[in-house]
């Protein structure tokens, strides 16, 4: 009896490796498969992750181009509120000086009609009052020779006299130089002009460069242009027609607001009021 326990104990014994190393591979499959799961898991929190910062990304870029659209519309907004302040204030400007430099016009017209009559009695001068510029024709006999660009003594002398107006009344104005010819250009040997467009264009800056060296008009309100024989007075069908058209005109015209000039203006005092003035001396005048 005691024989058969022993054997019967001894094969359980036998046994117990076996089921210790299964057990052990048991655990450790389970412990592979936990790990495996645990690995998936995480690779796939990974992943979500990285999708999330990559959706974050561009969100965030998103907003970066709404931002900048935002700042650029702001910009913009900003200066269509200046331009729109700036023209308000300009058109303020002009208009509060359009009737002054009107009157400086009339004032210059009545200056210049003195110092040239000999020359408007000759029929050699015109002058015109627009509504936005002072007009000063004068005939080709009074400041070149046929088919010349030098300025003739005479027409020296016409240039002088009207630099006191330009440089005075009118200092503000534009000087815009026009020389005109007719399509029949007299015979000049060694003249440098060939063309009626060379010779009306030297002429008109020959008047000019007389203007601005002789008589330090600024250049900056200087501007010279040739029309040839393309824009006459009068039909050129005769030699007296053509003498007419052969002219240089001189048109002074106020020099366009700009944004320096508002900005000067809002800073200046407001002008006196010089009529409410000029009516209280009337009447304590009346009252005496």
């Amino acid at each position: 009896m005691d024989d058969v326990r022993t054997e019967a104990a001894q094969g359980r014994w036998r046994w117990l490796p076996w089921g210790l190393l299964a057990v052990a591979v048991a655990v450790a499959s389970g412990g592979a498969w936990l790990g495996s799961r645990s690995l998936q898991a995480l690779e796939a929190r990974s992943a979500q992750l990285e999708h999330e910062a990559t959706e974050s990304e561009a969100h965030v870029a998103q907003l970066q181009t709404l931002r900048q659209a935002m700042e650029r519309r702001l910009r913009t907004l900003e200066r269509q509120q200046q331009h729109a302040e700036w023209g308000s204030a300009a058109a303020q400007l002009q208009a509060r000086s359009a009737e002054e430099q009107h009157t400086r016009r009339e004032a210059a017209l009545a200056t210049l009609g003195a110092a040239l009559k000999d020359a408007l009695a000759a029929g050699d001068v015109s002058l015109d009052l627009e509504d936005d510029a002072l007009r000063m024709e004068v005939s080709e006999r009074l400041l070149f020779a046929p088919a010349s660009t030098a300025l003739s003594p005479e027409g020296v002398q016409l240039l002088k006299q009207s630099a006191g107006v330009l440089q005075g009344a009118l200092a503000d104005h534009r000087v815009a130089v026009e020389a005109h010819t007719d399509e029949v250009l007299p015979p000049a040997p060694g003249a440098p002009a060939s063309t009626a467009w060379e010779l009306s264009a030297a002429r008109a800056v020959a008047v000019v460069r007389h203007l601005g060296e002789r008589e330090h008009v600024a250049p900056e309100r200087l501007s010279a242009t040739g029309h040839a024989a393309y824009r006459p007075r009068v039909p050129g069908d005769s030699p007296p027609h053509r003498a007419q058209n052969r002219r240089v005109t001189l048109r002074l015209s106020p020099t366009p607001v700009t944004p320096e000039s508002v900005a000067v203006a809002r800073t200046e005092p407001p002008p006196r009021p010089v009529k409410r003035t000029a009516k209280a001396k009337a009447k304590k005048v009346a009252r005496r």
